[in-house]
């Protein structure tokens, strides 16, 4: 795992303290706004019952309860025309133009007196953030303020307590986060540990599975992708195995007979022997090998085609006219059935060695006379290559050094491959005593 900084714990915990500083800010702010709002909706409400005790009482009692106004409310009583008739005693200046004012508060300042001193000369006057109401009584208008310091010094104190508070619960946050990702990703860490330990040589492990859903997920994928690569490596071996058995054979024969040849003591006639023997040990040695690059080009999903518009039926002509010379020296027939052109797209070359295979491998392995049959109906082209023979001995004749009748078994191998590359479907069914390995194309509209 790599250093803190980029780590995936780390960059969680990251994620998780920025989320929880987003999210306090937004508390914070929403904090803020509740404790002003709730401050200045008190000193309103002050004012208010106030306003509403001065409208209660005769316009005489009125100016007299202004005038001694006291503390954190201040007020005037204004005539129509602006002019003052009360005033309580700390304020200094008219309060608002009773013209420009609706019946609304209104924050601003006023300047007001906050320490009398012991003379005049020795009088403090500050200017006092206050909220204003103003509303007309009969032939006055009634100006009423009070001072919002306090509210505003609670406000300020809030917001200094969220400023000290905030940082220290971030940096707890941040703490717990990165805990608890560790928590969250010990896990993880399990099953790379486990991964560490896995090779070709402890084939069989497999990683845990966490009890947490997604991590469940992600282990039951990694488990079935090391099933597939189990299985692929055991094939990898197996093929390796055959294929090492398979060329054993011919090459201990060929020396075998370079030896004899190298002896001295054998007639011409004898040599001449060795080497056609030779010859066909060095053949059926190349032939293997072709085998071995074709199928080890399919494993590397490197068997490559070279679709082109091919008529089966003439394919099939063709490879039937080539053994038909190899089936009659053998005492057989092979006959050729077919209802037209058969058009795919398909690998010419190739589509010819899977018939050369078949029609080779009945004559080889089947008995009796041998039959190909080439047939459209729908969207397929159908070849089928028949027999008199028994069938096959494999539970899976299709699979590598299956065969069990002295070839090397890869022959079929081949045929499969080609046929999946080309999108179609091999089979081999017993049909009235008969083999009959039947191939199904797409074929090409027409």
């Amino acid at each position: 795992m790599k250093g803190p900084a980029g780590s995936l714990r780390a960059r969680v915990a990251l994620a998780f303290l920025v989320t929880t500083a987003l999210a306090m800010l937004a508390l914070g702010l929403f904090v803020q706004w509740r404790v002003e709002d709730t401050l200045e909706t008190g000193l309103r409400d002050q004012l208010e019952g106030e306003m509403d005790g001065l409208a209660a009482v005769p316009p005489d009692a009125r100016v007299r309860s202004v005038e001694q106004l006291a503390g954190d409310i201040h007020g005037q009583v204004l005539s129509a025309d602006g002019e003052i008739v009360a005033s309580s005693t700390a304020v200094r200046d008219q309060l608002v133009d009773p013209g420009g004012v609706d019946d609304d508060y209104t924050s601003t300042r006023i300047r007001v007196i906050d320490d009398l001193g012991e003379a005049d000369e020795d009088l403090e006057i500050d200017n006092e953030p206050v909220i204003v109401l103003v509303r007309p009584l009969g032939d006055h208008v009634v100006v009423l303020a009070i001072e919002r310091e306090e509210a505003d010094e609670a406000v300020m104190a809030v917001r200094e307590q969220l400023l000290i508070s905030g940082p220290v619960a971030l940096g707890l946050a941040g703490v717990l986060g990165y805990v608890v990702a560790g928590f969250g990703l010990r896990p993880i860490e399990r099953m790379r540990a486990r991964a560490a330990t896995i090779s070709s040589r402890s084939a069989g492990e497999r990683l845990p599975v966490p009890p947490a859903a997604e991590l469940r997920r992600l282990a039951l994928t990694l488990n079935a992708m090391l099933d597939r690569l189990d299985a692929g490596l055991e094939r990898e071996r197996r093929f390796v195995a055959d294929a090492s058995h398979e060329l054993r054979t011919p090459l201990a024969l060929l020396l075998t007979e370079v030896e004899l040849a190298l002896s001295g003591s054998r007639s011409q006639d004898d040599l001449l022997d060795a080497l056609r023997s030779a010859e066909q040990e060095v053949r059926r040695l190349i032939a293997l090998s072709e085998d071995l690059l074709a199928l080890a080009g399919a494993d590397a999903g490197q068997l490559r085609l070279h679709p082109e518009e091919v008529d089966v039926s003439a394919l099939a002509a063709d490879v039937v006219r080539r053994f038909r010379t190899t089936a009659e020296a053998a005492g057989r027939s092979i006959t050729f059935d077919a209802g037209g052109p058969a058009l795919v797209a398909g690998d010419a070359e190739r589509l010819g060695r899977v018939l050369s295979n078949l029609v080779d491998n009945a004559l080889r392995h089947g008995a009796g006379d041998v039959e190909v049959e080439v047939t459209r109906g729908g969207s397929e082209v159908a070849l089928a290559v028949i027999d008199q023979g028994t069938g096959f001995r494999e539970d899976r004749p299709f699979e590598r050094f299956a065969a069990s009748h002295g070839s090397v078994g890869l022959g079929l191998a081949i045929v499969d491959e080609i046929i999946r590359a080309h999108g179609g479907r091999i089979g081999i069914t017993r049909e009235q005593g008969r083999t009959v390995v039947r191939v199904s194309l797409p074929a090409l509209p027409g």
